[in-house]
């Protein structure tokens, strides 16, 4: 197994065994939870005796467990899954193989600097190329993504002479889209300009768009547009990005997984990918603030890659529950991966 020293570094996690409290939301839509705080049940917001409060994502049982923290004045956690998490889809009931713990705010957020954002400009400085070179080559190699339920094969696109430009729809309402300092207009105006631009436009949908469990941004637009090719087929991120010049989007994580692969990629937001010069940034006037901020440090796509996958995230095997790395991680998904082909065969 490759070796990863900075495991157990994550200084501004919980301390192993802490009383934390969640919201009645948290501790039923994810039983399994505790297990990455030393394993015991997690407790009411409001038990007596906790020492910090941890939230899940950004919508209303966030915001109220957020309050809690800040009456009671207990440290607070913002919880979300990692950018490497499972085979299938969490609302299908797959548990992740990795998650983040935040003091400061969600990983999405590009109004404030959260604990990812500062450790990317730490990196910048040096001493993670190795481990993010291995990490990135290691995705690519074994093509995955955040999400691996989908098969590898090539998407039916028609051929095309001019440059072909991979447009991400997202969930609407999303609120990775709002805390990246994006809207609905932000889709209009990434649709509006790759259809000025003369390319092949080929839009892809959110898994849960595809799944049916959600509606798109643009996809209604897209399916009644002239020369929009609408993805519906279901294949892979790393099957998609095989065949695309370049990958335009809000704030998806597709446009992570494309920097991964060297790929051009325009942000219209200010994902935790966006704004480090390695992106093209069509932000509004209203985000411009967080590329300013962020412009301080110039990383690599190597050091991006050693922060957001390496020293972020904390990763479980779910069958056990047992501490992994990232590297572990990757070759635990490529197996799960490969069975699930072999059954389909």
């Amino acid at each position: 197994m490759d070796s990863l020293p900075e495991i157990g570094g994550k200084t501004w996690w919980p301390k192993p065994g802490s009383r934390l409290g969640a919201t009645f939301f948290v501790r039923n839509a994810f039983p399994w939870l505790g297990r990455y705080f030393g394993g015991g049940p997690l407790a009411s917001t409001l038990s007596p005796g906790i020492e910090g409060i941890i939230s899940w994502g950004g919508r209303i049982p966030a915001k109220a467990a957020m309050a809690v923290a800040r009456v009671r004045r207990l440290p607070h956690w913002h919880l979300e899954d990692g950018f490497l998490r499972s085979v299938g889809l969490g609302k299908d009931g797959d548990a992740p193989v990795s998650i983040i713990a935040d003091d400061l705010a969600l990983p999405v957020d590009g109004g404030q600097a959260s604990r990812l954002e500062l450790l990317i400009a730490e990196a910048a400085g040096g001493g993670h190329d190795a481990l993010g070179q291995r990490i990135r080559e290691r995705m690519v190699e074994y093509r995955l993504s955040k999400y691996n339920n989908l098969p590898h094969r090539p998407p039916s696109i028609v051929p095309s002479g001019r440059r072909r430009i991979l447009l991400v729809d997202q969930v609407f309402g999303d609120v990775s889209v709002g805390r990246a300092l994006g809207s609905r207009r932000s889709f209009d105006r990434m649709l509006d300009d790759a259809l000025a631009s003369g390319a092949q436009c080929v839009v892809r949908t959110h898994p849960d768009v595809m799944a049916g469990y959600r509606k798109g941004y643009i996809t209604e637009r897209a399916a009644s547009t002239p020369g929009v090719i609408l993805l519906a087929d279901k294949v892979s991120v790393a099957s998609i990005l095989d065949v695309v010049d370049e990958v335009w989007t809000v704030s998806s994580q597709v446009g992570f997984d494309a920097l991964l692969r060297g790929l051009p990629v325009r942000c219209y937001a200010v994902p935790f990918y966006g704004g480090w010069g390695l992106t093209e940034d069509r932000v509004s006037p209203g985000a411009e603030f967080a590329l300013a901020r962020r412009a301080v440090a110039r990383p690599t796509a190597d050091q991006i890659t050693a922060a957001a996958l390496g020293l972020y995230p904390s990763y479980r095997d779910p069958e056990d529950w047992r501490p992994m790395d990232v590297f572990t991680a990757m070759d635990l998904l490529h197996r799960l991966v490969s069975l699930d082909v072999q059954r389909s065969l």
